[in-house]
């Protein structure tokens, strides 16, 4: 692993975060690496956009009304708004569903206003306010369109999941016998691959989505769009994947996952970009990922002032007093040392 990211404090290094970082192309040739990307990582949220792609492929997107809006949410680890909400509400809704048919289990919203706002009401939350609320949605979508049983839909035997996993061998060129699974936060099945294959999957998908000769044309561009589009609903407000969509205005889609993933598509590029903070420290993972950006020279001037808050993120004591900085220097080639004084 390679010191990716540090905490400093009065100037002086206080921790540090290692990890992982690998860029490809649509062919897989690395364009650049920091760490041992033949690394298996457990895939997590980023993955959502590949498990969204059946659905699509399939026509059942389109023949089951889904929107643009729709689809962003199907990619998205939400932030539990009430925005998201109704969304999510509006596709069980049109589906002859409830809430009850999501198993996507209940957590307390990201969003922090939403969260007070349930505590001063003292209500509770609800699945709608969990982050993949969207993407189970997708599937149960899918279930309909197919005449699945929406009962067991997030069972790894289930035919949603057996095309999902599919469909993530051909996009990372993973033998699906190889791919090891686990169990995400949400109760899906959630994939282990290698750092280098998740890269190559969001090259893939900005390759697609301007190949019309692909078979994945249409999936991917629509994925693209989407997330373009509704970036608020991929992520929620002020957050980094929806603020890194809007700045840079159809240049890239971006994704986060749990235990800190984090990849990226650049589309003129045709790059794929995955991260990987060693310890699950998202605190590291944004300034890694903007730092990442301009080593490939996907922002401009005006990008970057739009997000450079992300970059060296301020640490802040109680006071709300600057005390330290979290700052990427992966691209510095002295080692870094616990109790170093930095710039």
């Amino acid at each position: 692993m390679k010191t990716l990211a540090v905490v400093t404090r009065g100037g002086y290094v206080e921790s540090i975060h290692q990890g992982f970082i690998c860029v490809v192309d649509s062919e897989g040739r690395v364009i650049y690496q920091k760490g041992d990307i033949n690394t298996s990582i457990f895939f997590r949220s980023a993955a959502k956009p590949i498990q969204i792609i059946p659905f699509i492929h399939s026509g059942g997107a389109q023949k089951m009304g889904y929107s643009l809006k729709e689809i962003a949410i199907a990619c998205a680890s939400h932030t539990g708004e009430v925005m998201h909400q109704e969304t999510v509400l509006g596709i069980l809704r049109r589906l002859g569903l409830n809430t009850d048919d999501l198993h996507c289990g209940i957590m307390s919203p990201y969003n922090h206003d939403e969260n007070k706002r349930l505590i001063a009401r003292n209500e509770k939350p609800t699945v709608l306010h969990v982050s993949c609320s969207g993407k189970h949605a997708a599937m149960l979508a899918y279930c309909r369109y197919k005449g699945y049983d929406i009962r067991t839909y997030e069972k790894p035997d289930h035919p949603v999941q057996k095309e999902i996993l599919k469909t993530l061998s051909y996009f990372t060129g993973e033998e699906e016998d190889t791919i090891a699974t686990g169990t995400d936060g949400c109760g899906l099945p959630i994939f282990m691959l290698p750092i280098k294959k998740i890269a190559l999957s969001y090259a893939r998908i900005v390759q697609y989505a301007q190949d019309r000769n692909s078979e994945y044309y249409e999936a991917c561009k629509t994925i693209f769009e989407a997330m373009n589009e509704y970036p608020e609903m991929v992520a929620g407000t002020k957050e980094f994947c929806t603020e890194l969509m809007q700045a840079t205005k159809g240049k890239l889609i971006a994704k986060i996952g749990a235990e800190s993933v984090y990849c990226v598509g650049v589309k003129d590029k045709k790059l794929g970009m995955c991260i990987k903070i060693a310890d699950g420290g998202e605190r590291a993972v944004f300034p890694v990922v903007m730092e990442m950006l301009l080593e490939l020279d996907v922002l401009d001037k005006s990008e970057y002032e739009k997000l450079k808050h992300w970059h060296r993120a301020e640490l802040l004591n109680h006071r709300k007093e600057n005390v330290g900085d979290i700052i990427p220097v992966f691209r510095q080639n002295d080692d870094i040392y616990i109790g170093q004084k930095i710039k």
